[in-house]
């Protein structure tokens, strides 16, 4: 398989490099000063009973992209195998992974502990690539698997790649026999999964940065969505607006929706009526900028009649869902209670306070 002794003061590790072309990167090329790491173990469960027998780090270099591949070829050398993986880790500044947060590291944490090493297993800076990917896809792809954001972002196919329930499988059977058909197949494919984090980082950070030709309405406002929730307020503020120039339905008009929210918690209140509006010309058939529009004009503003002329428009376009046509025909019915209430006399309303403690104004009740 190729594998080469490395001494450990913990005994003999296996290890196994090269180093391979990277090729063009599409997308933002990460930072050289980053490694990428990927296991094989004995089971997806994690615990204390699960082995990590083959260990993968990738590593920019000036050649090209460094492969560093270890193996435990039995059990008894887990502690050579751990400790030279640390080292391996901690030649780079900064770690990816895929799933690693909650599979890989915790897994490599417990083995350290297992193997009764001193301390705790050291490694850089780590950035799990799953979460990033989660955050920017979800909307597009059933479930974010490595195979699968492979497959939509980057092109990527694999030919004849082993299954990952065989993984254990081809391990135990070289422990038993000495070989195994599926090991080197096996190992393969976790030295592929820590190339390809390379080329799916770049183009993450491409689409993070807002650079990718290929983002339509649902990827700006994912991307607008986990922005904001890293408090990157005003590059997530212009993503959202991308996503509501596009006019593409439903991710078109939810935009306008967070849009028109975050000028309502601003007392924006006019902007957030003229971005709804806006957002019902040219997408006329989405009956949640209409209740949005109609609560903004009803409760912020006092159009009372505007509210309702807005909530009768977007019933006539109906058939809606069931949840929503009762909605628009609660807001309608309450709408017409209010305008035919007699018109309050000036000053009725002084020295009264809403729920929030503000001093109510007389408002009439025209357009």
């Amino acid at each position: 398989m190729g594998f080469e002794p490395y001494p450990t003061p913990f005994g003999t590790a296996w290890r196994w490099a090269e180093v391979r072309p990277v090729g063009r990167v599409e997308g933002r090329p990460p930072p050289i000063a980053h490694a990428y790491l990927d296991t094989e173990t004995t089971g997806l469960s994690g615990g204390t009973g699960t082995y990590a027998f083959a260990a993968a780090v990738a590593r920019p270099v000036a050649a090209g992209l460094e492969v560093v591949q270890l193996f435990l070829p039995e059990p008894s050398a887990e502690p050579a195998f751990l400790h030279a993986l640390q080292e391996e880790l901690l030649r780079t500044q900064a770690l990816g992974t895929y799933n690693g947060a909650t599979f890989d590291l915790p897994l490599l944490r417990t083995r350290w502990v297992m193997a009764r090493l001193p301390g705790e297993l050291a490694h850089p800076q780590h950035i799990d690539l799953l979460k990033l990917a989660r955050a920017l896809l979800q909307q597009r792809l059933e479930n974010c698997t490595l195979r699968n954001v492979e497959l939509a972002l980057l092109g990527f196919e694999r030919d004849e790649d082993v299954e990952g329930a065989l993984v254990p499988q081809a391990y135990f059977t070289y422990l038993r026999r000495g070989a195994s058909p599926l090991l080197e197949a096996t190992l393969e494919h976790n030295r592929q999964d820590v190339v390809s984090l390379l080329y799916l980082h770049a183009r993450l950070l491409l689409r993070l940065d807002g650079d990718d030709p290929w983002m339509e309405a649902p990827d700006w406002l994912a991307l607008g969505r986990h922005l904001m929730r890293e408090r990157r307020r005003a590059d997530g503020l212009r993503a959202l607006r991308n996503a509501l120039a596009m006019r593409q339905g439903g991710a078109s008009a939810t935009a306008a929706l967070l849009l028109a929210r975050l000028l309502v918690r601003r007392h924006r209140h006019g902007a957030a009526e003229a971005v709804l509006a806006e957002a019902q010309v040219t997408m006329p058939g989405e009956p949640l900028l209409a209740i949005a529009r109609a609560r903004v004009l009803e409760w912020r503003l006092g159009r009372l009649g505007s509210a309702l002329e807005v909530v009768e428009e977007a019933g006539r376009r109906g058939p809606h869902p069931m949840p929503l046509a009762l909605d628009l025909e609660r807001r309608e019915e309450r709408l017409r209670r209010r305008l035919r209430r007699p018109v309050a006399r000036t000053g009725e309303l002084r020295g009264r306070r809403d729920g929030h403690g503000r001093q109510l104004l007389l408002v009439g009740h025209g357009p």
